[in-house]
Order: structure tokens, then C-alpha cells, then sequence
């Protein structure tokens, strides 16, 4: 009996031993049930507010898993927002997106439910989850979120007030500078003797209509915004005067470096126009009739347009715009060289080919000494300044390839100008080396988990990008572009380069992605530097120099909205691109298991009514290729504590037999 009461009190101390590890599996486990407050389209074309139940949950340590279970039929885009929606909650929270697993289910009356305006608050939800505040459910957010965090437009917005006002909501939180809405009234007129209904255009003031059904509208420009009010200030938003000051100081510390730049590359410009002039009787005397004609036009084109560009480019200078004046006077050494290059082609048959060779040769050489640089641990701020370096070598490469592709003269040598104007704009970057400021290292094998972070951020956007692409047009340029490099990078097998050619192609996948749902590109550029302001106070110190530059160029073009959201989209997605990195292998700390939590909030969400009733689950694979060593290393525990228990058991059967 004493080796039975031996035996079985080893058993219960091993299967307490095992309970505990399984408990404390989970650093985090905590979730948040939403009711969503949608827009729904009867078959009559009337809308009528209905609601259903979301439920998100975040559960880490996990491996970068977006799960979502909806019932009954989801559309794609449901899937795409809620991933984006959970890396920009795990950036919020400040941990690696890999290191948490993420789950949303729905539940609605509805067979369609579309997915981007509720992302915005299910990236709110599951940062909330991360961070261990609450949600009110007096708050009522509606909205798209977008990868850098800014919060973008959706449609409904006077039916969704409506439905929230009916729930009892105190605020209703709307995209920055949707405060008004287009809502359509059936009128009625008499002619005589015949009645004549048509349907007439009414422009919804939110904030006033709000007032009337007692909620307050109030438009919020990113997740930082929304989560403060969202959580009853309970979250803090960064200080955007913060963001003015980073901005300030690398001004001060960029300005001479940009100074250099014009100076070097006017020079540059001169050099060209000259060298093109000593030969440009000599080739327009080897022309005749047709050909001549359409040479002397396009020179004269190149011309006025090079004259024109030195004249702004001198304007900007004279503004103390040095980094706008510089990028001028680079769209001038474009067109130079154009013109340089097409004189000695036509002089020379071989020229192009002798020409390419050499600008293959120098990228190379380049890439190559880029490359030499990083060690076991690079600064982050060196890696800023490469990965300029690389991506205007890259270019150049891009644009080579082009020229020696294409059919005729004028075109390929209008290539290989870009591609020599870039290749001398890549030397440039490295001279930015000696001003970095040493601060945050990186190990190489950081660096490639950045460039798995990065790959699985394109594939996102990119995924994003498809699921509207059947109902709003896309940039077909940018689009090209984004996915010209993002196809580069997978044929690179440096992480550095991928690292570099990545990041471009990030920055046009979200200029594909803002021009897509964009109407108001002032309203947007606003919106844009609110983000902006809020990601340079996080990054502060290892915020990148060409933030600057950007920065500059935007302000150079304030009168051309569309130039100047196209660089802070590009910028604002480049910033949020380097806070994500700085958070690779950036874990919640351990600590006591923490139950599952719920706090209810009521979202918005744009959903379409049909007579089909189809029911379905759907589970979104990830995208991210890194595995979570923390949780192999407690499923590889737990198995061995499971191998112990089974011994324990053949020994305690073996005492028993002994004691019988």
C-alpha cells in the first residue's frame, strides 16, 4: 500500500507539473468582443442599419498567424484588412508581429460582408489586447486602416451614424476629413397631371447631423489618434510636436550635405550640356531629310525641358530648398545625359553597347562596396544610408535592363541617361556615411529577419491591393513598379540588397494603395503629416536622413497636392517600414499566464444583403516565414515532461507488480 500511495502521488505531482506548463504556454491571451454596426443594401436599393458580433483574440508567444472564422460567406478583402490590421496593432504595442498569433470571427445576418471598414477598429481591438487597456463601448470607429497606420476612407458613413446613434454611442469616430457624406432622397414633382419621382444628390454635414441625433463626430487621421479616444485616454498618442523636432534636428545636420549636392550635381549638369554641344554639329551634319527633322525637334524638346528644370532647380536654391533644388537639378541630369548619350549613339553604333557596359560595371562596383560594409552588427543608421545607395544601384540596373531592351534610339538612350543620372546619385548617398550619427545596432541575422518582415509586408499590401482591385482602379505605374522590384528581390540572395530593393518596392505598393481610395489629395497630405509626425517622435534617434528629404521635397511642392501626397505616402510609409524593424525579435516580457479578458466596443462595418444564405470558414495562412523559438522550445518541454510522466507510469506499475 505505501509504494500504491508512493506511486500515486508522483502521478499528481507530474500531471501539476505539466497543468502549470500549459498555463503558462501563453504570455498573453486576451480578447475583446465587438458588436459591429453595419450598412446593409436591401434588395429594394434602400439601406437599413444592421449589426453583428466580432470577436477578436491575440494569443502570444504564436507565429505571426492571422486567423479569421466567419459565418456566414466573407469577401477577401475581410482577410487582407484583418492582416494588415494586426501588424499595425503589433506595432502600436511595439512587439514583433511574428511573435503573436491573431484570430477574429464574425458572426452577422449577413451572406456578404465586406471588410475594410471595420479594420481600422479591429486593429484598435487587437492593440488594446497587446497593451492590456480597455475599449469603450461608447466609441464607435469606422474605417479602413491602412499599412502605416493611417486610417483611410469608407462609404455608408450616414447610415453608419445612424445605426450608431440607435445603439446608444456617445462618439463616432470617421476618417480624417470624411465629415461629410452623399446621401440620396427620391423627390417628388408634379407636371400637370403626372407625377414624376427621381432621385437627387444631398451632401450630409456629419458633425451637424450627428449633433441632431446627440453623438459627436470626430475624424481621426491614424490608429494612434482613434486608440486614445477609442480607449478613453487610457492610451496616450505620441506628441507630433516630438515629430517636429526629429525633423529639425536632422535638417540642421542634412542641410550642408545637401548644399554639397547641389553644388556637385549642377556641376554635373554643365558637364553634360557641354560635352553634348562639342558634338552636336558634327552629328546634325550626318542627318538628313526625315531623320534630321525629328532629332533637331526632339533635341530642342530636351533642351527647353532641361532649361526650364535649372530654372526651378536655381529657385528652390535661392529658397534655401536644398534637397528639392538638388532632386531638380537630378530631373535636369536626366535629360542631359539623355541628350549626351543619343548625340554619341548616333555618331557611334557601338557607343550603346560600350556605354551599358560600363554603367553595368560601376553598379556592380558599387553594390559590391555597399556590401563590403556590413559586418556582424550594423548601425541602423548606416543601414538607412546602403540601403539609398542600393536602391538607386538597383535602379540603375532596372533602367539598364530597359535600354538595352528597347526598339528604338531616342527610347534606350533616354534609359541609360536615367540609369547614369542614378548611378551618380548612388555615390552621392555614400558621401551620407561619415555624418551617421551612431546609435542602434543590428545583427545580420536581425537584418534578415527584416527582410522576411518586409517580404511578408509586400505580400500583404500586395494581397490588399487584389482584393479591391475589382471595384476601385489602380495605378498601373506604381503598381508596375512595386512589383518590377518586389520580383528583384526574390532573385536577390543578399539580405542587404533584398533589404534595399525591398523597402522601394514597399513605397510603391503604398502609393498604389493611397491612390487607389483617394479623391482629395489635400485632405490627404494632411492626414499623411499627422502620421508622419507621430512615427518620427517613436523612431526619434534612428529615424532615417532621407525622412528629411522627403519631408523638403513636399513642402517644395505644396501647390501640386498630388506631388506632394505622393512623397509623404512614400515617406510616411518608409517611417513605419523602420519602426516595424525596430521591433524584430521583440517579444512580450514573461510573466503569469493572462486569462482571457473580454471588453465590449461597437464598430461600424459595410455589409450587403442577399437571398442567399451560405456559411463558411475561413482561415488565412501567413505570409511570414519565421518560426517562434519560444513556443518549439515549450512544445519540445512539454513533450519531454510527457516522456518523464510515461516512465514515472511504467515504474509505478513495475513497484505495484513488485508490492502484489
Amino acid at each position: 500500500m505505501r509504494g500504491l500511495a508512493v506511486y500515486l502521488i508522483i502521478t499528481f505531482l507530474a500531471l501539476n507539473i505539466i497543468q502549470a506548463y500549459v498555463v503558462s504556454a501563453y504570455v498573453l491571451d486576451r480578447s475583446s468582443k465587438v458588436t459591429i454596426v453595419a450598412v446593409s443594401s436591401l434588395p429594394n436599393g434602400t439601406y437599413v442599419g444592421v449589426t453583428a458580433g466580432l470577436h477578436t483574440r491575440v494569443i502570444c508567444p504564436g507565429s505571426g498567424h492571422v486567423f479569421v472564422e466567419t459565418l456566414p460567406l466573407t469577401q477577401i478583402d475581410l482577410q487582407a484588412s484583418t492582416r494588415i490590421a494586426a501588424l499595425v496593432a503589433s506595432r502600436v504595442a511595439g512587439v514583433d508581429f511574428t511573435s503573436c498569433d491573431y484570430y477574429v470571427s464574425i458572426r452577422s445576418e449577413s451572406p456578404i460582408v465586406g471588410g475594410p471598414s471595420a479594420s481600422a477598429v479591429t486593429s484598435a481591438a487587437f492593440a488594446a489586447s497587446l497593451l492590456g487597456i480597455p475599449i469603450s463601448s461608447e466609441v464607435i470607429m469606422t474605417g479602413m486602416i491602412m499599412p502605416d497606420g493611417s486610417i483611410g476612407p469608407v462609404g455608408g458613413l450616414k447610415a453608419k451614424l445612424e445605426a450608431a446613434a440607435r445603439v446608444g454611442a456617445k462618439k463616432f469616430l470617421v476618417p480624417y476629413g470624411q465629415v461629410y457624406d452623399v446621401d440620396y432622397v427620391v423627390v417628388e414633382e408634379r407636371r400637370g397631371g403626372i407625377i414624376i419621382y427621381r432621385t437627387q444628390q444631398v451632401i450630409v454635414d456629419l458633425v451637424e447631423y450627428g449633433r441632431k441625433l446627440g453623438i459627436e463626430v470626430v475624424p481621426v487621421a491614424n490608429i494612434y489618434d482613434a486608440l486614445e479616444i477609442l480607449s478613453n485616454g487610457f492610451f496616450r498618442a505620441p506628441r507630433s510636436d516630438e515629430g517636429l523636432e526629429v525633423i529639425s534636428r536632422l535638417e540642421s545636420m542634412a542641410n550642408p550635405i545637401f548644399a554639397e549636392w547641389v553644388g556637385v550635381i549642377s556641376s554635373e549638369v554643365l558637364k553634360c550640356i557641354n560635352e553634348g554641344s562639342t558634338v552636336k554639329n558634327e552629328v546634325l551634319r550626318t542627318l538628313s531629310g526625315v531623320s534630321a527633322v525629328n532629332i533637331r525637334n526632339l533635341l530642342n524638346n530636351i533642351e527647353s525641358y532641361i532649361n526650364n528644370t535649372l530654372l526651378r532647380a536655381s529657385t528652390l536654391e535661392s529658397q534655401k530648398m536644398l534637397y528639392a533644388a538638388s532632386s531638380a537639378y537630378f530631373q535636369a541630369l536626366i535629360y542631359a545625359k539623355w541628350r549626351y548619350h543619343l548625340l554619341k549613339a548616333l555618331l557611334n553604333d557601338k557607343y550603346l553597347i560600350t556605354e551599358s557596359a560600363r554603367v553595368n560595371a560601376s553598379v556592380g562596383s558599387i553594390i559590391s562596396e555597399a556590401r563590403s560594409l556590413v559586418r556582424d552588427y550594423v548601425d541602423l543608421g548606416v543601414i538607412s544610408v546602403l540601403a539609398n545607395v542600393l536602391e538607386r544601384a538597383y535602379d540603375a540596373l532596372i533602367y539598364l535592363n530597359n535600354s538595352l531592351n528597347s526598339q528604338d534610339l531616342p527610347t534606350s538612350t533616354y534609359y541609360l541617361g536615367l540609369a547614369d543620372a542614378r548611378l551618380f546619385t548612388a555615390r552621392l548617398w555614400f558621401n551620407m556615411l561619415k555624418y551617421v550619427l551612431v546609435g542602434e545596432s543590428v545583427s545580420t541575422k536581425d537584418l534578415n529577419d527584416m527582410v522576411v518582415n518586409i517580404e511578408s509586408l509586400i505580400q500583404n499590401i500586395y494581397t490588399y491591393i487584389l482584393a479591391f482591385s475589382g471595384s476601385t482602379a489602380i495605378q498601373s505605374n506604381a503598381f508596375n513598379d512595386a512589383y518590377t522590384r518586389y520580383s528583384l528581390m526574390q532573385s536577390l540572395s543578399n539580405d542587404l540588397d533584398k533589404f534595399a530593393v525591398g523597402l522601394s518596392s514597399l513605397g510603391y505598393m503604398y502609393l498604389t494603395l493611397t491612390s487607389m481610395f483617394t479623391n482629395n489629395y489635400t485632405t490627404l497630405a494632411e492626414a499623411l503629416n499627422k502620421t508622419i509626425l507621430v512615427t518620427l517622435s517613436m523612431l526619434n534617434t534612428t529615424t532615417p536622413l532621407d525622412a528629411v528629404a522627403y519631408m523638403e521635397l513636399a513642402k517644395a511642392y505644396a501647390t501640386d497636392p498630388g506631388y506632394q501626397a505622393y512623397m509623404l505616402a512614400r515617406l510616411s510609409m518608409l517611417l513605419s517600414t523602420y519602426l516595424s524593424l525596430r521591433y524584430v525579435g521583440r517579444v512580450l516580457p514573461q510573466q503569469t499566464a493572462i486569462p482571457p479578458q473580454y471588453c465590449e466596443v461597437v464598430v461600424t462595418k459595410t455589409v450587403t444583403v442577399t437571398n442567399t444564405q451560405v456559411v463558411t470558414e475561413v482561415v488565412s495562412k501567413t505570409l511570414a516565414h519565421q518560426t517562434n523559438v519560444t513556443s518549439d522550445l515549450i512544445t519540445s518541454t512539454i513533450a519531454l515532461i510527457l516522456i518523464v510522466l510515461v516512465v514515472v507510469l511504467l515504474f509505478g506499475i513495475k513497484t505495484l507488480r513488485k508490492i502484489e
